[in-house]
């Protein structure tokens, strides 16, 4: 029986961005190989999805081909070099040239540019090929030249394990230009078309790029997906920086996408992980099994990056997917009991899905969560975090739960980032733990709605039901609308576990329901006390001096009672004390270098609307810095130019991993104002970040997306609100130029032009004010 075909799915090494740093990880890298070798898994095919530089310079190149992929292949064996194929990326572009290239001019229909022509190979060497010159110098692979003929793509078909294996090699970096290239790119659709009829009687057919498919122009999108669906192809690519595979479709067919992490893009210690991915494809199975491996700086090692696929596809310690192969989507039309789908942003957890998290966590996880990660499941319940008292205080108000009668409602009340996320998890769990009849249904997404029409269905009567809902001020009416509607045969079997900012839930019409419809409680999560602070200190404690971080440098039998007592102090004086006071005894002396480093990390990573996840947070830290405690995400996402449907997965989430921000249901912060405060600081100082513009931009974004038809919380804040703050501060010229930037979004709404004359007059211009009024009479009648 022939062998799988087996490969090494490399990328994203930006060679030239951190010379040591860089070439350390070659070593790693080599030196996993070899490991790897010994053990019996030897590739037939190197793959490396594309950015082989930082900055396309030939320097660059000449240390990745000749200080690593050379030692590579001698390393996997004899004539590798023949099996080596390589594509470009966005970093492999000298943007120096060319750089008012019009991207439309090049994609539109009728262009000529990226046909495989006499005519489109002229067009591309005017144009886009220069622009990929010490790329295509370097090029030390069989298809040297293939992306300089008129071909535009390569194609080579070879004969491994006894199968014919097509492999074709796509630039879709053609018209990267900026950091606006998501939704502008093309492989072309002709170039690929071409390559892959080359390739169409191999058993395997694998295609390699470095851009996912998201990032191409829409119009050429389901072209494209339906020739890789036809072909049934596995998709090798980068870019994003992190591994993952999903089975797609198009043109009826399924192709398989492949994602590697970054081979390079941090140094040890930052968060980003540098990271591979193993694969083979057994042709007689008709299955693809992945691995996905990532350097461990704790444990100066190659671990599995158990997270990098889903846990679903898990077999052992690889992860199967279904072969793309000549078959159509199969639908089973028999009828079945229907499957009611949470709605978006909730999902349903059983008990037994929970216990894979009942483990310790590694060292990258912990000390994330450490510095302020947002927990989730695997955080929360993981035997390295510890359970506070407060957690025992809620799971005994559900002892009974079994044989009510009526809902048990429970509030866990709390100051911000006073650890009450991670309580609630625990408690959960132990509410459900070993009763395989309960189900958890957990609001995931804070901005979604409870709606008692949408929730009622998914209540399946065979079990009884935890409805786990984070940030409730804003779903407690609903809530208890939907326990008031329950039918009889769920009385008693529903209940709810609820957290909330205690100045959110005061300040809400929550406070003021009548829940005689239930059994309901509050919790208050206030302070820490000494048994608590043992227990957090001793789980610092297991990850060395780095998880101590300051405390370290302190006696032993005195860190927890300096935590406990910092706790205090840090309540006397502002909100947070509980992450106030792990900030001061663990990164006291250090924050300022942990703002940079966080800031270095978020500027790589891109966003929808082309910015990045450091302009992200520099306009959530400019509002919480200064205690303007109303950025929504209407506003953030307007901001940013992205949609409100993307914020939350492509902005908040990965922010909230960091460390970075955290939301209420109606609000966006930092984990912390001091480290608001610093991240501005460091900003300004030493990003040469214009502070001021940042709010003159939020200003504007609010009053756009309330044009827009966006629900915008405490609108009247934007138009007035921060201006005053700015003008009593002492800051007058920013004060104007944020009133003016609101008042030129709406130049008819009278109470906004009045606020705008009236900052003049109390700044002492009277002139400017009456000025304000007079260009009433360029814009006819006014309105509010």
């Amino acid at each position: 029986m022939p062998h799988p075909v087996r490969w090494l799915h490399l990328s994203d090494f930006h060679v030239g961005k951190d010379d040591y740093a860089t070439r350390k990880m070659f070593d790693y890298i080599l030196a996993h190989v070899r490991n790897r070798k010994a053990e019996g898994f030897v590739p037939d095919l190197l793959f490396i999805t594309g950015d082989l530089a930082n900055n396309g310079l030939d320097k660059e190149y000449e240390t990745f081909w000749l200080e690593f992929v050379t030692p590579l292949q001698d390393v996997i064996g004899s004539h590798f070099g023949e099996r080596t194929f390589v594509v470009p990326g966005n970093h492999d572009v000298d943007r120096g040239k060319f750089p008012a290239f019009s991207r439309e001019e090049v994609a539109k229909p009728e262009s000529h540019y990226l046909d495989p022509t006499e005519e489109g190979g002229k067009l591309r060497g005017e144009m886009l090929i220069p622009r990929f010159q010490a790329y295509l110098d370097s090029d030390c692979s069989p298809a040297k030249g293939a992306f300089a003929n008129q071909e535009g793509a390569y194609a080579h078909c070879l004969e491994l394990q006894g199968q014919e294996v097509g492999i074709v090699g796509i630039n879709t970096a053609w018209l990267t230009k900026d950091d606006k290239d998501e939704r502008q790119l093309t492989p072309g659709k002709s170039l690929l078309e071409k390559a892959l009829d080359t390739i169409k009687l191999a058993k395997l057919r694998i295609v390699l790029g470095h851009h996912p498919i998201d990032w191409f122009i829409p119009a050429q999108k389901k072209p494209i997906t339906s020739l890789l669906g036809q072909h049934h192809v596995l998709y090798l690519h980068g870019h994003l920086h992190d591994a993952w595979a999903e089975p797609s479709y198009g043109g009826g067919q399924t192709y398989l996408a492949i994602q590697s992490g970054a081979g390079f893009q941090a140094r040890e210690g930052e968060r980003w992980r540098n990271g591979l991915v193993w694969g083979e494809a057994d042709l007689n199975a008709r299955v693809v099994r992945l691995q996905a491996w990532r350097w461990d700086p704790g444990q100066q090692d190659w671990i599995l990056a158990t997270d990098a696929f889903h846990e679903r596809h898990r077999k052992g310690d690889w992860w199967h997917y279904p072969l793309p192969c000549n078959q159509p989507v199969m639908v089973d039309y028999t009828p079945a009991v229907p499957v009611v789908p949470p709605p978006k942003g909730w999902s349903v957890f059983k008990p037994e899905d929970l216990v894979a998290y009942l483990r310790p966590l590694d060292a990258e996880a912990a000390l994330g969560y450490f510095d302020g990660a947002v927990p989730d499941w695997p955080t929360a319940l993981s035997t390295s975090i510890p359970r506070r008292r407060i957690v025992g205080s809620l799971v005994s108000r559900f002892r009974q739960a079994d044989s009510s009668s009526v809902p048990i409602v429970t509030l866990l009340l709390a100051a911000g980032c006073e650890g009450k996320t991670t309580a609630l998890l625990q408690a959960a769990y132990s509410i459900v733990e070993g009763k395989d009849d309960w189900r958890i249904l957990q609001r995931r997404d804070e901005s979604q709605s409870l709606v008692p029409a949408e929730i009622l269905p998914l209540l399946d009567k065979e079990y009884s039901w935890l409805l786990l809902l984070d940030e409730a001020d804003r779903a407690a009416t609903d809530l208890r609308a939907l326990l008031k509607d329950l039918p009889l045969d769920l009385h008693g079997r529903v209940h709810a576990l609820l957290a909330c900012r205690d100045t959110d839930w005061l300040g809400s019409p929550a406070a003021n329901l009548d829940w005689t419809v239930a059994d309901f409680s509050k919790e208050p999560l206030r302070g820490l006390d000494l048994a608590d602070a043992v227990a957090i200190v001793r789980s610092w404690q297991a990850f060395g001096d780095t998880g101590l971080g300051d405390l370290a440098k302190r006696p032993e039998a005195e860190r927890a009672m300096i935590l406990e007592q910092q706790a205090k102090d840090e309540a006397k004086i502002q909100g947070g004390a509980f992450f106030g006071a792990l900030l001061a005894v663990r990164s006291g002396s250090d924050l300022r270098k942990h703002a940079r480093l966080m800031l270095d990390r978020l500027g790589q990573r891109k966003i929808p609307g082309g910015g990045t996840l450091r302009d992200a947070l520099a306009y959530i830290a400019a509002m919480h810095a200064e205690g303007l405690e109303f950025l929504s995400r209407p506003v953030l996402a307007q901001t940013l130019g992205c949609s409100q449907n993307n914020l939350h997965r492509d902005v908040l989430v990965p922010l909230g991993q960091e460390a970075a921000a955290t939301t209420t249901s109606s609000f966006i912060y930092t984990r912390h104002r001091r480290i608001a405060e610093t991240l501005m600081s460091v900003l300004a100082e030493e990003f040469g970040k214009d502070v001021g513009a940042l709010y003159v931009a939020l200003g504007e974004a609010a009053i756009c997306a309330f044009i827009n038809g966006s629900f915008v919380p405490a609108l009247s804040s934007w138009r007035f609100d921060i201006s005053k703050h700015f003008l009593e501060t002492g800051r007058e010229e920013l004060a104007f130029n944020i009133a003016r930037a609101v008042l030129d979004r709406e130049p008819t709404n009278e109470l906004t032009r009045t606020h705008v004359a009236n900052l003049y007059r109390r700044a002492g211009l009277p002139e400017q004010a009456v000025r304000v009024f007079r260009e009433i009479m360029t814009l006819g009648v006014g309105g509010r």
